[in-house]
C-alpha cells in the first residue's frame, strides 16, 4: 500500500468499518473476464481471527454458475465516505473507510447452517437476535460464505481511523 499511515491491520477497526457499511461489491470470475455485483452481506469474527462473510442468492443464475466454475473473489465494503470541498477546489479531498477481503466462496448447503448466515446478514441490515426461516424459503435461497484469506483496510480519516 502506497499511504501505508492509511492502512488499517487492526480487527476491531476492520470490524468497525465493516459494521458502517450498508453493502460490499463482490468481485469474481465471469469466463476469465472480471465482473461485479453489489451485495448485501453479513459478518463475523471467528476465534482465530478470521473474518467470515455471508451472501444469499438465488439458488440459479449467471452469478451462481460463475461461482461453482471459479470460487476466487474479492470484496470490497465502504464504511463512511465523504467530499470535502477545499478552497480552491483543487485541494477537496475525499474521506473514506474502506476495506477489501479475498478469498474462495462455499456454497452453505446444511440448514442450520444457513439460518445462522441469515441471522448474520438480518443482524448486519439492523434486526437483531434470531428468526424463523421456513424450509420452503431456505431450500431457494442460496447462502454463499467468504472466509477472508486476506483482510486489509484503508482510511481517510484523521487524525486516525475510528475504531
Amino acid at each position: 500500500m502506497r499511504r501505508a499511515e492509511r492502512e488499517i491491520t487492526d480487527a476491531a477497526a476492520l470490524a468497525g468499518i465493516l459494521g458502517r457499511a450498508g453493502y460490499a461489491v463482490l468481485a469474481f470470475l465471469d469466463g476469465g473476464t472480471p465482473a461485479l455485483v453489489p451485495v448485501s452481506f453479513g459478518f463475523r469474527q471467528e476465534e482465530d481471527g478470521r473474518f467470515v462473510f455471508y451472501f444469499h442468492s438465488a439458488v440459479e443464475g449467471h452469478k451462481i454458475d460463475c461461482l461453482r466454475e471459479d470460487s476466487r473473489v474479492s470484496l470490497c465494503a465502504v464504511g463512511d465516505n465523504r467530499i470535502e470541498l477545499g478552497t480552491p477546489v483543487c485541494r477537496s479531498t475525499c474521506r473514506y473507510e474502506s476495506v477489501i477481503a479475498t478469498g474462495r466462496i462455499e456454497f452453505v448447503t446444511a440448514p442450520e447452517a444457513k439460518r445462522r448466515a441469515l441471522d448474520c446478514l438480518m443482524n448486519h441490515c439492523g434486526a437483531p437476535g434470531s428468526f424463523d426461516y421456513p424450509e420452503p424459503m431456505l431450500e431457494r435461497t442460496a447462502i454463499l460464505r467468504l472466509v477472508a484469506e486476506t483482510i486489509s483496510g484503508k482510511s481517510n480519516f484523521s487524525p486516525a481511523p475510528r475504531a
